[in-house]
């Protein structure tokens, strides 16, 4: 309990005290009270707008003239305190706090004031005195220890400040605080951890101050969240849930798992409360497969169909985000199972699960058999068919099986009509591409980008392949077709080494950076951002002049952080003026808080 706090604290008794004693039959001794109350809270509003505005002589003035009067003014001297410590004058207010003590023995704002008195004037007896008679009149008091544990500091003796914080029967907040603080600063990390599961038992859990301490722990913070880890171990209780949230804010997600496993059990409606709660700071942490885990646990913990569909979504989806095929294919497979076609959330659970099973080579049979289900469930959904045939054929190329893609292709464009074949012809193109056939990509994609129902995203990526095969000639489609299909067989392993090694060979065209811009590209998405990133340093350096150098240069900037960010940007700026992206550059830059 600091200074502040306990200022604070007085001022809070004075108002309690004033609505106390206020009504229609108060007494006389009650309105005088009320009276001594207002008159404080009027003096003590006047003293801190004269010290906020830099008077702090007159504002102590104010206070010392008001406590003359009524010397049991907790937030006056609390107030009078911290100004004339500041101006190390503590001598003087020793005689205030002890006229507010006689005055009002029990005041523990009075008891806590002439405490740092004793001690900021150097008479560290006196309050080593004051403070061992205060606690142990009043061993609960939290002002008591925190006071007396000051005094011991100042006088050196940190394991006596210890002893003191550490001996209550049962700590408030505030106190554990003060010895969680203290243990930190002398590396006791078998106590220090005690003290924070402490913390996390408290009523709410200080997580903020469990987190602050570990943060301000340095590399150390490692060893002791091990620490603390082992203190709740076993636990059952809200410390350990507090204690997951706590992990799940320091990055360690096997432990806030841990630690919630722990913590469930304390009846649905609160389980519910706390993997809310846990998939909120899951969340805000980035680790996608702690919320895909707290999702799915309330998926089952709802009630309604509606919350339990919106619940098994999330689940997927982060699942999908974590990595994590096998989770998010369990979570929509139960979604599409217990919603009913027509609904929502079966619709979107099916074109999810579709799409999943569709990217894994080993999945494209069961790929197929949803394709069928879905278009016996949504008869009229030609749109919807078109673009699932073209991620079907897509997946067969990802499993080496050009023929087999070619085959889904041809057999949707038996089904569907023109109007809907725009994604068969972005399909088509780039299985052209991946089959070295230029001038098939290039009249499929001429065809594909002539689709008005697709985002920007898509476009741009479908402008990206009509630039590749209309700008680079045959020998550079032909390798970069093949190293394409690499990269989309097992990003793992691509290595862009070969293909730009036989590129190097080749006469290079127009064409060459659209071919590496394809490339680079196609790394990002597939989570290659070192390729990514190695194949858009070579646009720059070798082909300056080239309509991709300005967006290679927005890419490795928007990759990139602080510093190296702000080089890209300003290099686009300044090289290429009147490119359309240099307004784009000195947006972000700003951002950065760079400008030109």
């Amino acid at each position: 309990m600091t200074g502040g706090t306990l200022r604070s604290f007085g001022v809070r008794a004075g108002v309690a005290f004033l609505a106390f004693s206020a009504g229609p039959a108060a007494s006389g001794t009650a309105l005088t009270a009320q009276a001594a109350a207002a008159s404080e809270q009027r003096t003590v509003a006047r003293a801190e707008r004269l010290r906020d505005a830099g008077r702090p002589a007159e504002a102590a003035a104010a206070l010392r003239e008001h406590l003359d009067r009524v010397p049991a003014s907790p937030a006056a001297l609390a107030l009078l305190g911290e100004i004339a410590l500041e101006a190390g004058e503590a001598r003087d207010l020793v005689t205030y706090a002890e006229a507010a003590v006689t005055a009002a023995p029990d005041d523990e704002v009075a008891r806590f004031w002439w405490a740092r008195a004793l001690t900021g004037a150097g008479l560290l007896d006196s309050a080593l005195a004051v403070t061992g008679r205060w606690l142990e009149r009043a061993p609960q008091a939290a002002g008591a220890r925190l006071a007396r544990a000051d005094v011991q500091l100042t006088a050196g003796d940190s394991a006596a400040a210890v002893r003191t914080l550490g001996d209550a029967a049962a700590p408030p907040g505030e106190v554990l605080g003060r010895l969680a603080d203290l243990l930190l600063v002398m590396g006791d990390a078998e106590r220090l951890a005690a003290a924070w599961a402490g913390l996390l038992a408290l009523d709410p859990p200080a997580t903020d101050d469990v987190e602050r301490g570990l943060r301000a722990a340095g590399e150390a913070g490692v060893a002791y969240f091990d620490r603390l880890r082992g203190e709740l171990g076993g636990r059952t209780d809200d410390a350990a849930r507090a204690g997951a949230i706590v992990a799940l804010r320091v990055g360690r997600a096997a432990a806030a798992r841990e630690l919630a496993e722990g913590g469930r059990g304390a009846g649905e409606a609160e389980d519910a409360a706390f993997l809310r709660e846990y998939a909120r700071e899951a969340e805000a942490a980035g680790l996608s497969s702690e919320v895909a885990w707290a999702a799915g646990l309330l998926a089952g913990l709802s009630p309604r169909p509606a919350d339990q569909f919106r619940w098994r979504a999330l689940a997927a989806e982060q699942a999908l985000a974590a990595g994590d095929s096998g989770s998010a294919r369990r979570a929509l497979e139960t979604l599409t199972r217990e919603s009913a076609p027509g609904d929502a959330p079966h619709q979107a659970a099916s074109r999810r699960l579709f799409g999943l099973l569709s990217g894994d080579p080993a999945s494209l049979g069961e790929a197929t058999d949803v394709l069928a289900r879905y278009l016996r469930q949504y008869p009229d959904s030609a749109a919807a068919e078109a673009a699932m045939r073209g991620e079907l054929a897509i997946g067969h190329a990802r499993a080496g099986d050009l023929a087999a893609g070619e085959a889904v292709l041809a057999e949707a464009r038996e089904r569907l009509r023109v109007a809907w074949t725009g994604p068969l012809d972005a399909a088509a193109a780039r299985l052209s591409l991946y089959a070295g056939r230029r001038d098939s990509a290039r009249e499929r994609a001429r065809r594909s980008v002539r689709d008005s129902g697709i985002d920007a995203a898509e476009r741009t990526r479908r402008l990206t392949l009509l630039t590749l095969v209309q700008t680079a000639d045959s020998a550079e489609t032909r390798i970069v077709g093949a190293a394409a299909l690499g990269l989309l067989g097992a990003p793992e392993a691509f290595d862009p080494g070969p293909a730009l090694r036989e590129l190097a060979g080749a006469t290079a065209s127009e064409g060459r950076p659209a071919a590496l811009t394809f490339l680079a590209d196609g790394a990002a998405a597939a989570g290659r951002a070192e390729i990514a990133d190695g194949l858009r340093r070579r646009i720059v350096e070798r082909h300056p002049g080239s309509p991709e150098a300005p967006a290679a240069l927005l890419d490795l900037a928007r990759a990139a952080l602080g510093a190296e960010a702000v080089a890209w940007l300003e290099h686009l700026i300044v090289e290429y003026p009147r490119s359309a992206l240099a307004p784009v550059a000195r947006r972000l830059l700003t951002e950065l808080g760079g400008g030109l």
